[in-house]
């Protein structure tokens, strides 16, 4: 079993994202599909290259991309709170 934890990750507007499993320290850069915990948004079901939005401001949260032949989202940082572990 991996160390990590569950985190909330919400928009500057304070609307709730999803909430992801986060191993290892450090910032929140990518959010890989399959760690995804709740969704939210509707951001698991998105095609690669699509650009999910908040619901609430209507901000970009990131870009759906393939990394190391997983789909994640690659986070918006002025768009989502700061999120540390």
């Amino acid at each position: 079993m991996s160390k990590g934890r569950v985190i909330k990750v919400e928009c500057r507007c304070g609307q709730l994202l999803f909430k992801y499993f986060k191993c290892g320290r450090g910032r929140l850069i990518k959010c890989y599909l399959d760690e995804i915990r709740e969704d939210y948004v509707g951001v698991s079901g998105l095609p690669a290259g699509s650009r999910p939005t908040c619901p609430g401001c209507g901000k970009e949260v990131g870009i759906m991309r393939m990394v190391r032949g997983r789909p994640a989202v690659k986070i918006n940082q002025g768009t989502v709170k700061e999120t540390r572990t």
